[in-house]
């Protein structure tokens, strides 16, 4: 993707539109750091494509996208060193490393701080900000916009970018055959791991001495026919209203359905209506 290129762009639009000494140029500077930020962001999110939901891909607002990558992994807006060097022996680390970058991320502390902070200014200013402010404050943007634009040319001249190193599980779904690929953060036990594919979900257990298992969720469901009662498991994706199934010993049809229930020995409320 040429994100980080679209990134870079902006950033000299926006550095030209700063460099004038027209305050009504700021505007446009603001807005492309705003495409700037936006990119950054999208340009992060597209290292994590195979771990984000696709129905999540149209998601623009940047604050969003990256709390959303944040729950794949706590560390997708930290900024990091990568190292390499070779092992003495296997499983031993190497006592030379040789850096090759460090990489700055733009985080969710700063597009919490500026994203809608700088958009605000796209904007007529309300009667109340009019009246109360006396309008826009042009010094108090172009230094904002500064700051931003320093920050997004840190990121963007970082040496290494979007690496997103980690512990992964892998398998192919029961179901769909499609690859389910899940991020196992450190110390974690146990976690859920969902199929984008046909959205059947799986819970997945370290077993110790780097083992993990993969497990279906099932739910264990008994035929409503009181004289049978046969047990059968239904995937969790399909425990919902309306799923049906033919019970395999009597053959009768069971339904899955939400249900209200009545009891007479509870008193009625009595109503007063007054005139």
């Amino acid at each position: 993707m040429k994100y980080r290129h679209d990134a870079s762009e902006a950033l000299k639009r926006a550095n030209v539109e700063l460099a004038t000494s027209n305050d009504q140029r700021l505007k446009y500077a603001a807005l492309e750091l705003r495409f700037a930020m936006e990119a950054l962001t999208y340009d992060r999110a597209f290292a994590y494509k195979a771990e984000l939901p696709p129905e999540e891909y149209d998601t623009w607002q940047p604050r969003k996208l990256m709390a959303l990558l944040l729950e794949i992994d706590p560390n997708a807006d930290k900024d990091s060193s990568i190292a390499v060097g070779m092992e003495e022996r296997p499983g031993v680390p190497s006592k030379v490393m040789r850096a090759l970058g460090t990489e700055r991320v733009f985080n969710l502390a700063h597009l919490k701080k500026h994203y809608g902070a700088i958009g605000s200014y796209l904007h007529m200013p309300s009667i109340k900000q009019a009246t109360s402010c006396g309008g826009v404050d042009y010094l108090k943007l172009r230094e904002r916009c500064k700051e931003v634009a320093m920050y997004i040319d840190e990121v963007l001249a970082s040496k290494v970018w979007n690496a997103t190193l980690g512990r992964f599980a892998q398998i192919k779904c029961e179901e769909c055959s499609a690859t389910i690929r899940k991020r196992v953060p450190h110390g974690v036990a146990r976690l859920s791991a969902k199929c984008f594919g046909c959205a059947t979900t799986y819970t997945v257990t370290d077993a110790g001495s780097g083992q993990l298992t993969w497990q279906i969720d099932v739910t264990d469901v008994s035929c409503a026919n009181p004289d049978c009662g046969h047990v059968i498991h239904i995937l969790d994706r399909e425990f919902k209203p309306g799923s049906t199934w033919i019970c395999p010993s009597c053959k009768g049809r069971n339904t899955i359905a939400l249900g209200i229930s009545f009891r007479a020995d509870l008193p009625t409320p009595s109503v007063t209506k007054s005139s």
